[in-house]
């Protein structure tokens, strides 16, 4: 589960996440990604367990193992502008 979804996903589309990315594209991406590593750690992705770099950090050692390298980059990208948008959006 992700808190505040709706406004991540605003927030994705008004930012954009990459030079190369298809902003529809992002926008179901980078969901998807939040969703995932929220089934494999058995979490919710909210303000209050993913707020700071250390978080990420912590999130991607347990992911270790559990998905591929390539794949930790993806979530830890999701994950920086999840963080971004609540620091935007004050949550």
């Amino acid at each position: 589960m992700i808190l505040h979804q709706d406004k991540f996903e605003t927030y994705i589309r008004a930012e954009g996440v990459g030079q190369n990315d298809r902003i529809a594209d992002s926008v179901k991406s980078y969901v998807s990604y939040l969703n995932s590593v929220s089934r494999h750690l058995d979490m919710s992705v909210t303000p209050s367990t993913l707020r700071t770099p250390e978080n990420i950090q912590n999130i991607c050692l347990k992911l270790a193992g559990k998905v591929s390298k390539k794949t930790i980059n993806n979530y830890r990208s999701a994950m920086k502008q999840y963080i971004a948008m609540i620091e935007r959006y004050s949550l």
